[in-house]
């Protein structure tokens, strides 16, 4: 069965959790793009990859797949990827013609490498305070955090106007996807701007960099009344990072495994849960990537 011919049943709603196969080491090494799917010519899809300057002098480089099927009457379905960059380098033919009537947009960076460090960990997390502002990490020299506010002013913004330029969306079926940080983000839009996207997808979010925060900004969210959002949590069970001490964990992140009980405890959400077994933080990018197709494409 391909990914996107799985069931609404199969991605399953709240807990227990769907158990997925081992990835190996090379799967999740860090390193430069090779982007094979840019060449790959897939019979579903058009390609596309440009980088764009905004208003603030940023750039960014926008990966599209864009369904070669005309569009329905309500527009595409379209899912949204952080870490750009990453996401298509793991794109396949296989995975886009399972998912013929999806566009995919990955959000990157102007860089060579799968993940820009700098610009990510400046982008994709919260400010110390709900009214803050970037900060210096004094123990990582030169890196800044906490720009999430001003980059999610930009996400549905100037990219979302670069992003999806020409193509028939479907706005009531937009979603957002990203893995670790972008994972953290995807949950900062959900509760800061839950009107930006129709769905969700925080794969391993970096909930324990800004437990603090992201409580608060749950508390405060207020989510429409109208609409009930769609969300997609996918996370390993060996997701200990490498600054942990003491063994490997034997369950996947408390912290994730709570948010997951919580949302669905809620009437405005519909919840999918998956825990990737024997995958560590790195390995659930590529283990989730097929699953958020097919949950966006359904």
């Amino acid at each position: 069965m391909t990914p996107c011919a799985i069931s609404r049943r199969s991605l399953l709603t709240g807990l227990p959790l769907l158990m997925m196969p081992t990835l190996t080491n090379a799967q999740m090494r860090v390193a430069d793009t090779t982007l094979a799917i840019l060449t790959a010519n897939p019979p579903s899809h058009h390609l596309e990859d440009r980088v764009v300057s905004l208003g603030n002098g940023r750039r960014f480089r926008i990966f599209r797949a864009i369904p070669k099927k005309r569009a329905p009457a309500a527009g595409y379905p379209v899912l949204t990827l952080l870490d750009g960059n990453a996401m298509f380098d793991d794109l396949t033919v296989g995975l886009l013609a399972a998912c013929p009537d999806l566009v995919v947009i990955g959000l990157g960076y102007d860089t060579p490498r799968k993940f820009a460090q700098d610009e990510r960990s400046l982008d994709y997390t919260p400010a110390k305070t709900l009214d803050g502002g970037p900060y210096a990490d004094p123990s990582r020299q030169g890196r800044i955090y906490g720009g999430a506010s001003a980059f999610l002013d930009m996400v549905i913004g100037e990219l979302r106007a670069a992003s999806e330029a020409g193509i028939d969306i479907d706005p009531r079926r937009r979603h957002l996807g990203g893995h670790s940080f972008g994972g953290l983000f995807a949950l900062y839009t959900l509760f800061r701007r839950p009107d930006a996207f129709a769905g969700y997808a925080p794969v391993s979010p970096s909930l324990w960099w800004a437990r603090q925060q992201m409580a608060q900004l749950e508390a405060k969210a207020v989510f429409p009344a109208d609409q009930r959002l769609k969300l997609f949590v996918a996370l390993g069970d060996k997701e200990q990072r490498s600054n942990d001490k003491g063994p490997p964990p034997t369950g996947p992140a408390p912290e994730t495994m709570e948010l997951i009980q919580r949302l669905s405890a809620r009437p405005q959400f519909s919840v999918s849960a998956m825990v990737l077994k024997d995958h560590v933080h790195g390995a659930t990018l590529l283990g989730a990537l097929p699953h958020m197709l097919a949950w966006a494409n359904g």
